[in-house]
């Protein structure tokens, strides 16, 4: 069993998954709804058999609430009701370092999978 990250974004969303160790980031979706986005976590749990789904929650450097967090905090609890094991996992700076390793400046949401790549690796204590 491994599991499913989400960098959840008002008009992209990433996702990130692990086998046998290794994170790989997923296609994301763009203009997303929570449907779309619980119909994309059966198709993966269903593809790679995946169980905890981490959602990537917003906080400022500071560990405070960011406009986001409470939206990403309600995402989380209707996952929930969907029947998903949901993880909150800070995501301080995961965009920003999703920049840093990827030059092209296009905003097809491929930026955010690698960043749900980043939140998945700190959820396992990767480096």
């Amino acid at each position: 069993m491994t599991e499913i990250a989400v960098d959840y974004g008002r008009k992209r969303t990433g996702f990130a998954i692990c086998l046998s160790g290794v994170v790989l980031p997923q296609d994301p979706l763009v203009d997303t709804t929570w449907t779309m986005i619980a119909q994309r976590i059966r198709t993966l749990q269903s593809k790679y058999d995946c169980g905890t789904v981490v959602l990537g929650l917003p906080l400022t450097s500071s560990g405070k609430p960011t406009e986001l967090s409470n939206e990403v905090e309600q995402l989380a609890e209707y996952l929930g009701r969907e029947g998903f094991e949901v993880e909150l996992m800070r995501e301080t700076g995961s965009t920003k370092e999703a920049i840093m390793q990827r030059t092209n400046d296009t905003r097809d949401g491929k930026r955010d999978s690698l960043a749900a790549a980043i939140i998945l690796k700190r959820y396992l204590g990767q480096p």
